[in-house]
C-alpha cells in the first residue's frame, strides 16, 4: 500500500484495472499435483502495510469478476510481535489468569495444608494466525533455562487443554511456573506462588455475622413501621447467642466475626476452625442496601469461561471451599443465602431457574453444549451440589418462559389471587431427624409483616422437580451428594414449590478429615431461609442436631434450654 500512502481502500481498487496486471504472479494450475496448486505461502514481506487477493480462472478463461474484502481480499500488516499466545490458567480456588505475556505479574493464593491442587492450561494463537506449538509447567523453578528443572519439556496440546499433575504441600511457599510457545517462538508465562497456610481447627465453632445490622426505622420485631419485617442487629445477635449457648468452648466475645460489606477475612482466621456458620441477608436480584454481602466477595465464581475477568496479584480465595476441602464442616443460612454465591455481574440478566453448571456466565438464551459446562466448576454446583435455584416469592412469579433454555409456560402459576401464594410459612421436614418450623409470633402474629393473611417470606427453592421435567440441562433427580432437609410449606399446598427443598445437607466433600484432634468426617448444610424468623424453640433442636449429631461438637455440661431476649443480658459482643 506504499505507492498509495497506506490506503487500503485505494491499493484494492488499483487491483482491479488493468493497470494493475504485473501486480499477479502467474496462474497455477488448481489440480496440480500433490495439492501444491489449492494452497501457497508468501514469502517473508518488510514491515508494513499490504494487500492480499486471489482470484480464480475457469477452462474457458473467464476471471473472477470482482475484488471483495468478504471473499477474496485480506488486508495485511506486517510488524514486529511483542505478545505471545493468548494463555489462561486455571484453579478451583484462585479463578482464572490470562496472559498474552512472558512478563505477566505473578498470581499469589494461599491455600490450606495437604490439599490436592492442580491446574488447567488452554491457549491459543489463531487470532493472530499462529499455531500454539507446546506447554510446559514446573514446579519451584531457580534457573528457567534449565529444562531439567521443568516438571514437563515443551509438550503439544493433544486436546483443547491440559492439566498439571496434582501435588499435595504441607508448608513453605511453592511456585508453579507454566508456559505455552507459538510457532515463532513466542512466549506466554503465567507464574503463581502458592502459600501453604496451616489449618489448625484448634476452635469448634466460629459464627460470621453477615445479616444485615439494620437498625433503621424498618428493623425490629416491635418497631412499628415494618413490625416484623426484620430482626434488628441485637436482636439477631441474641437469636444466635440461644441457639449456640450448648456448644462447649464458643465464646462469643472471641468466636463471633461480625462482616462487613467489602471487609475482608485473612484464611488464617477461617484455619482455626472445625465448623463455620454463616449467616448473610440478601435480597432476590438486588444487592444489600448498595453493597453484596461479605459472602458475595468470598465465594465468587469459577467458570471455565476464557473470556472472565482474569486474576494477578493477591488472590481473595474462596474461603468456604477452602475450609471444607481443609475438612471443615459449614452451615449456610440467612435470607436468600445461594443467591450471593454465584456471580452477580450479570444480576440485570438472570432468569430463573438458575441452572448452576451453564448460567453463571450471564448466557441466558442460547442453550448450551452438554460437553462444555461453563459453571461446573462453581461453589454452588461442585461444593454445594446443586443444579438449579428457584424463588418462591410473594409477587412477582420470576419462573423462566418461553424460550429455548427452559421452556416451562405450562409450569407457570397464576399469582392473580392471594390464595396463589407460594412463599414459605412452614419449613416441612423431609428429614426425620428435623422438627417443624413455624413463623415466630414476633414476625407472625397479629398485626405483624407476615401475618396469615398477608404473606409468607421470600425463599430459595433448590432442585426443584417440577423443572427436571421441563428443563433439557437439568438432571431428572437429585445426585446423591444433594439431601433435603426441609421443603417450603405454604398456604397454597397445590402450588408446584410446596414441599420442594429449602434447605439440605451437602455430602460433596463430608469425607474431608483433617489431621487435628477432634476432626469428623461430616456433612456440611444450607438453610435457604433466615432461621431467625422461626420459632426459636423449633429452630434449636434443627440446628443443635447439625452441629452435635453430625458435626460432633461437644455440649456444655450444663445445658441452656433458653436464653433471654435482646434487650436483656444477651447479646453477642460486637
Amino acid at each position: 500500500t506504499a505507492p498509495f500512502t497506506g490506503d487500503f481502500r485505494k491499493t484494492i481498487d488499483y487491483l482491479g484495472t488493468p493497470a494493475a496486471q504485473h501486480e499477479w504472479l502467474p496462474w497455477v494450475w488448481y489440480q496440480a499435483p500433490g495439492d501444491s496448486g489449492r494452497s501457497w505461502t508468501t514469502p517473508p514481506q518488510e514491515f508494513g502495510t499490504y494487500v492480499f487477493a486471489i482470484r480464480a480462472k475457469d477452462e474457458a478463461g473467464a476471471i473472477t469478476p470482482v475484488l471483495d474484502e468478504l471473499s477474496n481480499v485480506r488486508r495485511v500488516r506486517v510488524s514486529r510481535r511483542t505478545a505471545g499466545p493468548l494463555f489462561t490458567v486455571r484453579n478451583a480456588y484462585m479463578g482464572q489468569v490470562i496472559t498474552s505475556s512472558c512478563n505477566s505479574p505473578i498470581t499469589i493464593l494461599d491455600l490450606p495444608a495437604g490439599i490436592p491442587i492442580d491446574f488447567t492450561l488452554t491457549a491459543r494463537a489463531d487470532h493472530y494466525g499462529g499455531t500454539v506449538s507446546g506447554y510446559r509447567y514446573g514446579w519451584d523453578i531457580v534457573d528457567l533455562e534449565d529444562p531439567e528443572q521443568w516438571d514437563t519439556d515443551f509438550t503439544p496440546f493433544i486436546s483443547a487443554e491440559a492439566r498439571t499433575a496434582p501435588r499435595r504441600f504441607f508448608f513453605g511457599t511453592h511456585t508453579l511456573t507454566t508456559e505455552v510457545i507459538d510457532n515463532s517462538g513466542f512466549c506466554s508465562r503465567v507464574e503463581v506462588k502458592v502459600n501453604i497456610v496451616q489449618f489448625t481447627l484448634e476452635r469448634e465453632l466460629l459464627l460470621v455475622d453477615d445479616f444485615k445490622a439494620d437498625e433503621s426505622t424498618q428493623a425490629g420485631w416491635s418497631n412499628p413501621l415494618g413490625k416484623g419485617s426484620l430482626p434488628n442487629d441485637a436482636e439477631h445477635d441474641a437469636f444466635w447467642l440461644q441457639m449456640l449457648s450448648n456448644v462447649a468452648g464458643f465464646d462469643a466475645t472471641r468466636d463471633v466475626l461480625v462482616a462487613a460489606p467489602g471487609g475482608s477475612i485473612p484464611l488464617a482466621t477461617i484455619a482455626r476452625y472445625k465448623s463455620i456458620i454463616w449467616s448473610s441477608y440478601g435480597d432476590v436480584g438486588t444487592p444489600n442496601g448498595g453493597a453484596f454481602p461479605l459472602l458475595y466477595t468470598f465465594i465468587q465464581h469459577r467458570a471455565k469461561n476464557p473470556e472472565s475477568t482474569s486474576s494477578s496479584g493477591k488472590v481473595t480465595p474462596n474461603l468456604l471451599a477452602l475450609a471444607m476441602a481443609a475438612g471443615s464442616h459449614v452451615l449456610i443460612t440467612g435470607a436468600q443465602p445461594v443467591q450471593n454465591v454465584v456471580n452477580r455481574q450479570f444480576a440485570s440478566n438472570v432468569r430463573y431457574p438458575l441452572i448452576f453448571r451453564y448460567e453463571l456466565e450471564g448466557q441466558q438464551t442460547v442453550a448450551p453444549d452438554q460437553n462444555l459446562p461453563i459453571g461446573d466448576e462453581s461453589f454452588a454446583y461442585r461444593e454445594l451440589c446443586l443444579e438449579t435455584i428457584d424463588f418462591a416469592l410473594t409477587t412477582n412469579q420470576r419462573r423462566r418462559s418461553g424460550d429455548r433454555y427452559c421452556p416451562v409456560t405450562l409450569l407457570r402459576r397464576p399469582n392473580a389471587t392471594s390464595l396463589r401464594d407460594d412463599t414459605m410459612r412452614e419449613a416441612i421436614p423431609i428429614d426425620p431427624a428435623f422438627p417443624l418450623l413455624t413463623l415466630r409470633v414476633e414476625a407472625a402474629g397479629a398485626g405483624a409483616f407476615f401475618e396469615e393473611s398477608l404473606r409468607g417470606l421470600d425463599v430459595e427453592v433448590y432442585n426443584p422437580q417440577y423443572f427436571a421435567a421441563a428443563c433439557a440441562f437439568v438432571p431428572p433427580g437429585y445426585r446423591t451428594c444433594f439431601q433435603p432437609i426441609y421443603g417450603v410449606g405454604c398456604r397454597d399446598t397445590g402450588e408446584l414449590t410446596y414441599g420442594q427443598p429449602v434447605a439440605f445437607w451437602t455430602s460433596a466433600l463430608a469425607d474431608r478429615i483433617a489431621e487435628v484432634p477432634g476432626a469428623v468426617a461430616a456433612r456440611s448444610a444450607v438453610f435457604g431461609f433466615a432461621p431467625v424468623f422461626f420459632d426459636p424453640l423449633e429452630v434449636k433442636p434443627a440446628i443443635e442436631h447439625i452441629m452435635f449429631d453430625e458435626w460432633k461438637l461437644p455440649r456444655r455440661s450444663t445445658v441452656v434450654t433458653n436464653l433471654p431476649d435482646a434487650g436483656d443480658t444477651g447479646v453477642l459482643a460486637r
